[in-house]
C-alpha cells in the first residue's frame, strides 16, 4: 500500500519552498511552458556545470556518470545548436582517447559509446575503433547473465541498437534482445543471490511492472512492510526503452516489446507522480524518504517526453504528467545559479538526496568544489535529456515553412534556415539580409530562437505581419553582444501573425561580413503558467571595470564609471566612491513586465550618517522603473520600501522598518521584488537573512497606476550612499540575482 498524504504533500512543498525562493507552489500547469523558457533552463544548468569538468577530481572521467551527462549535453547541442557544447563534448572524448573505462564485460563501462557514436555522427574526427572492437568482443563473448541488475539497461542496451545500425548487422539486435529478456525474465536468479531462492525468477514485479533494482530485492521490504521499487532504477530503465524504441527504424518488430513495457511503465509511474511533480526515491514508500528526488523523475520525464514525441504514449494522458514533473524540475530542483539539487547520489537503491540550495563548496576557477559530487554528473545529464525531450515537445509553427530571402550561398540555402537541424545553416554575404517566413496561416507565437554560425554575437530584429505590407517589431536585438543561441521572448507577449521576418543587422566583435544562422524558429506562447527565467547571474566570473554579461539575461549597461564595477570571487561590485552618489546596472535585452526578482546584496561596511541603499530594479525602462529598496543605517535599522523612478523622479510607495531584523555589516541578505499587472500595477516586497528561511508573507505591498510603467522592460541592481556619510567608499556586492515570471 503506498502511504501518502495531502499533508505529507504539503510538509514537502513548504520545506521545498524554502530551499528555492523562486519556486511556485501552486498547481502545476496543465500545458507546457514556452520553448524558450525550457532551453534557458537547460542552458543555465549547462553552462554552471560545463565549466567544472576541466578541473573535476571525478574519475574515471569516461565512467558512466560523465558519460551521462555527455549524452544530456549533445541532446542539448542538438536541439538548440550551441556549438560550445559541441566543443566541450570533443574535448571530453579527445582526453580519453576515445577509450572506454576498461575491458571488463560490465555494461557501466560501455555507456561512453553512445555520446561517442553521436558525436562521430557530426564529426569523424570521434573515433569509434575502440568501441568497435569491445562490441565486437562483448557480442560473442559476453553472458546475458552479465545484465543482472537494472542500471545495464541504461548503460548497455542502447549501444547494440546503435552498433545494429552501424554495422548492418543483425546479431547486434538479437544480442539486445537476449540480454533484456534476460534481465526482464531471469534477472533475480542472478549469482549475486547465490543459495537463495527468489520469490520469482525476473527483475519485473507483476504486479506494477515496475522493476526491481537486482536480485537483493527481489521479496525483499523496506522498515515499513513496503516493496522497494526504486525510482531512479525505473528512471534508468525507462530512459533505456525510450532510447531503443527511437533507434530502432520505423516497423521494425522488435520495438513491440520495448514499446510495450515502455507504456505498462508509464500507467503505473502516471499514478505514483506526487503532487509537487516528483517521484521519491522509493516509488512504493515515499515517506521512508520524502524529499523531492531530481535525478529518477529526471530519467522519467525524459521518457515520457520521448514516448510522446515517437507515438508510443498517449499525449493527452502523459502531457500533464510531464507538464508536472517539468515544473517541478526547472522550479524546485533548478536554483537560480543553475546548480541542480534534490539529487540522489550514486547508490544501489533508495537513499535520501541531497538538498542543498548550492554545493557544500562553490566552484572557483581552479577547483570544482563539491560541485560533481553534491550534484553528480549523471543528475545533470538526467536533466538536460529532459529538458532537450520537453523542448521537442513544443513544435514551432515555422519549421519546415516556405520562405522568401534577400540572399544565400549555394551550399547552404535559405531554405536551411528553417528545416529543424540546428546542424545546416543559411549564408548570405554582406549586412544587413533577411528571411521572411510563411507560417502558412495566423498563428499564434510568443517566443523565438536564433541559432547562429559559430555562436557568433550576431545583431538583428524580429518582425510580424498579418499580410507581409506592415510589420510589428517583436525582438530588437540590435546592439547585441551576446554569443551563443538567443531565446527572445516577444516584448508584447503573444502576437497572431501570418509572417515572421528575421533581419542580421551586423555581428559583434566579429571580422565576418557574412551573415550565417543554422536555425531561425518561432515557437507558440507558453500553455501553461509555470515560471519563466528572464535573467539569472551566479557571477562565476573576473571582470574589472564592467559586469560582463550575465548568465542568462544578456549584457549589463552600466549606470555610473566603469571603474566602480567589477566581479569576482562570486559576487558583483559596484564601489561607490563619494557620498550622495549612486551606481547601477541593468540587463536591457530583458523585456519582463509580469516578474519576480531577487538578489542577495551585502556591504564592505555600513557607511555613516543616513546610511547605504541597495535595491533591486524592474520594468527599467530610460529612467523609468521600479525599485525595491533596503536602506542600512549606521544604528544598524533596517527599511524596505518601494517606489517608483519616473523620468529620474523617484516616488516612494511604501515603506517600513524590518523589525528583529539586525544583520552585521557584511551579513549577506536577500530581497526580493515582484510587479505584476497593467493599468494598476501590484507590487510586493521581502528582505531577510540569505541563510535563513524566507518569510512566508511579504512584508510590503502597494499598488501604482503610472501608464509609463504598464510596458515590460529591463531588470536591474542598484546602490547609493547618503550625502551625510564620512567613511566613503562603501562596497556594495550582490549574488545570485534571478528574474523569473510572477
Amino acid at each position: 500500500m503506498r502511504r501518502f498524504s495531502i499533508v505529507s504533500a504539503l510538509v514537502i512543498g513548504f520545506a521545498m519552498a524554502a530551499l528555492s525562493p523562486n519556486a511556485s507552489w501552486a498547481a502545476a500547469p496543465a500545458g507546457l511552458p514556452s520553448h524558450a523558457s525550457v532551453v534557458r533552463a537547460a542552458k543555465l544548468a549547462a553552462d554552471y556545470y560545463r565549466t567544472t569538468y576541466p578541473i573535476t577530481t571525478l574519475t574515471p572521467r569516461n565512467g558512466w556518470s560523465w558519460s551521462t551527462y555527455f549524452q544530456g549535453l549533445q541532446a542539448l547541442d542538438r536541439h538548440a545548436g550551441d556549438a560550445r557544447y559541441q566543443t566541450d563534448a570533443m574535448a571530453w572524448g579527445r582526453s580519453n582517447a576515445w577509450q572506454l573505462t576498461s575491458a571488463e564485460t560490465n555494461p557501466d563501462t560501455v555507456k561512453a559509446g553512445e555520446p561517442y557514436f553521436q558525436l562521430n555522427q557530426v564529426d569523424p574526427a570521434a573515433s569509434l575503433a575502440a568501441m568497435d572492437a569491445r562490441m565486437a568482443t562483448d557480442l560473442t563473448a559476453m553472458p546475458v547473465s552479465q545484465y543482472d541488475w537494472v542500471d545495464a539497461l541504461f548503460m548497455g542496451l542502447p549501444d547494440w541498437a546503435l552498433w545494429a545500425r552501424r554495422t548492418g548487422d543483425s546479431a547486434y539486435l538479437d544480442k539486445m534482445d537476449a540480454l533484456y529478456t534476460w534481465t526482464r525474465d531471469r534477472g533475480a536468479t542472478s549469482t549475486r543471490c547465490a543459495g537463495k531462492t527468489p520469490p520469482q525468477p525476473g527483475l519485473v514485479d507483476p504486479t506494477t511492472t515496475l522493476w526491481y533494482r537486482d536480485c537483493t530485492f527481489v521479496g525483499a521490504s523496506d522498515v515499513q512492510g513496503e516493496p522497494i521499487l526504486w525510482g531512479r532504477g525505473n528512471g534508468w530503465v525507462m530512459a533505456a526503452l525510450a532510447d531503443v524504441v527511437h533507434i530502432l527504424p520505423a516497423g521494425d518488430p522488435r520495438a513491440g516489446k520495448y514499446a510495450g513495457m515502455l507504456r505498462s511503465m508509464a500507467a503505473e509511474l502516471a499514478r505514483l507522480q506526487d503532487p509537487d511533480g516528483f517521484w521519491r526515491a522509493s516509488l512504493h514508500d515515499p515517506t521512508l524518504y520524502p524529499q523531492p528526488e531530481s535525478s529518477g523523475t529526471a530519467l522519467i520525464t525524459y521518457a515520457l517526453a520521448a514516448g510522446i514525441g515517437s507515438g508510443e504514449l498517449d499525449s493527452a494522458t502523459y502531457l500533464p504528467v510531464v507538464a508536472r514533473a517539468w515544473h517541478g524540475l526547472s522550479t524546485a530542483a533548478l536554483q537560480p545559479s543553475g546548480f541542480v539539487t534534490s539529487c540522489q547520489g550514486p547508490g544501489v537503491g533508495p537513499a535520501a538526496p541531497y538538498v542543498g540550495v548550492g554545493p557544500r563548496t562553490a566552484p572557483t576557477s581552479t577547483s570544482a568544489g563539491t560541485v560533481n559530487a553534491d550534484s553528480p554528473p549523471f543528475c545533470v545529464g538526467a536533466f538536460l535529456l529532459a529538458a532537450t525531450a520537453v523542448a521537442g515537445l513544443i513544435d514551432a509553427p515555422s519549421t519546415g515553412r516556405p520562405l522568401t530571402f534577400t540572399a544565400q550561398q549555394t551550399g547552404n540555402e535559405a531554405r536551411r534556415v528553417d528545416d529543424g537541424d540546428v546542424t545546416t545553416r543559411w549564408s548570405a554575404s554582406g549586412f544587413p539580409q533577411s528571411v521572411v517566413v510563411d507560417l502558412g496561416s495566423a498563428q499564434p507565437i510568443g517566443n523565438a530562437m536564433v541559432v547562429p554560425y559559430l555562436d557568433r554575437a550576431y545583431r538583428y530584429r524580429i518582425e510580424a505581419s498579418g499580410n507581409q505590407s506592415s510589420w510589428q517589431l517583436l525582438v530588437d536585438q540590435t546592439t547585441n553582444t551576446s554569443t551563443g543561441t538567443r531565446l527572445d521572448d516577444f516584448a508584447q507577449g503573444t502576437v497572431t501573425a501570418r509572417y515572421v521576418r528575421l533581419t542580421v543587422v551586423g555581428v559583434s566583435n566579429d571580422p565576418t561580413t557574412w551573415v550565417s544562422i543554422q536555425e531561425f524558429a518561432v515557437y507558440p506562447p507558453p500553455a501553461g503558467s509555470g515560471p519563466e527565467v528572464y535573467a539569472a547571474d551566479a557571477y562565476q566570473r573576473t571582470t574589472t571595470n564592467g559586469l560582463g554579461a550575465a548568465d542568462i539575461g544578456g549584457s549589463y549597461v552600466l549606470s555610473g564609471p566603469a571603474t566602480g564595477f567589477s566581479v569576482g570571487s562570486g559576487a558583483a561590485r559596484m564601489r561607490i566612491a563619494t557620498a550622495g552618489s549612486a551606481l547601477a546596472a541593468y540587463l536591457p535585452s530583458v523585456a519582463a513586465r509580469d516578474v519576480d526578482v531577487t538578489v542577495d546584496s551585502s556591504l564592505d561596511k555600513i557607511a555613516t550618517g543616513g546610511g547605504c541603499y541597495v535595491a533591486i530594479v524592474a520594468r527599467h525602462v530610460g529612467s523609468t522603473d521600479y525599485r525595491a529598496k533596503v536602506r542600512r543605517q549606521s544604528t544598524g535599522a533596517l527599511t524596505i520600501s518601494l517606489a517608483k523612478t519616473v523620468d529620474g523622479t523617484e516616488t516612494a510607495l511604501a515603506s517600513q522598518v524590518v523589525p528583529g531584523l539586525l544583520p552585521g555589516p557584511t551579513e549577506s541578505l536577500r530581497i526580493r521584488l515582484s510587479v505584476s499587472g497593467v493599468g494598476t500595477k501590484t507590487l510586493h516586497a521581502k528582505v531577510w537573512r540569505a541563510n535563513a528561511t524566507e518569510p512566508s508573507a511579504w512584508q510590503l505591498s502597494s499598488t501604482d497606476a503610472t501608464s509609463q510603467l504598464d510596458d515590460p522592460g529591463a531588470v536591474g541592481i542598484w546602490a547609493y550612499v547618503s550625502g551625510t556619510a564620512t567613511n566613503a567608499p562603501v562596497t556594495a556586492a550582490f549574488d545570485n540575482l534571478a528574474a523569473v515570471t510572477s
